[in-house]
Parts: C-alpha cells; sequence; structure tokens
C-alpha cells in the first residue's frame, strides 16, 4: 500500500513538472512576439500580421518583403 502512494505521488510531481515547462515555453513564446511588436525585430519561426497578410519569419520572407535579415540572430528587423 505504501508503495502504490509512492508511485502515485511521483506520478503527481512528473504531470506538475511536465506542466509547469509547459508553461514556461508558452511565456517565452508570448514574450518573443511581443519584443516583435514592440521593436520591430522578430525571431525566426513567429507568424506576425503585417501589411502583407499574415507572414511567417523566416529568410526567405525577410528578403521577399525588402526587410533587414541577421543570419548569426535568425532574427528579421522589419523597419525598411
Amino acid at each position: 500500500m505504501k508503495a502504490l502512494k509512492l508511485i502515485l505521488k511521483i506520478i503527481i510531481v512528473l504531470i506538475l513538472l511536465i506542466y509547469f515547462i509547459y508553461l514556461i515555453l508558452i511565456a517565452l513564446i508570448e514574450i518573443d512576439e511581443d519584443t516583435c511588436l514592440d521593436s520591430s525585430i522578430c525571431k525566426e519561426g513567429l507568424e506576425i500580421n503585417t501589411e502583407y497578410g499574415l507572414v511567417k519569419i523566416n529568410k526567405e520572407n525577410c528578403l521577399k518583403y525588402n526587410w533587414t535579415w541577421n543570419d548569426k540572430k535568425k532574427s528579421c528587423n522589419l523597419n525598411k
């Protein structure tokens, strides 16, 4: 019976740990999007709404719309 309680506690702790990590990752994504909207420097992989519609930030799209691509930081400066 004690072993069952211990296993149950371990499972609950693991579930809480996974949920906590998930929340941290969500918060980091939101921070990236906020920084992008504030500074116009967006990390690769974000999808943002621009004057051209919904655009996924990557090197190809950055250069396509005549924005500045930074290979070192893998980011795009949306200011022309």
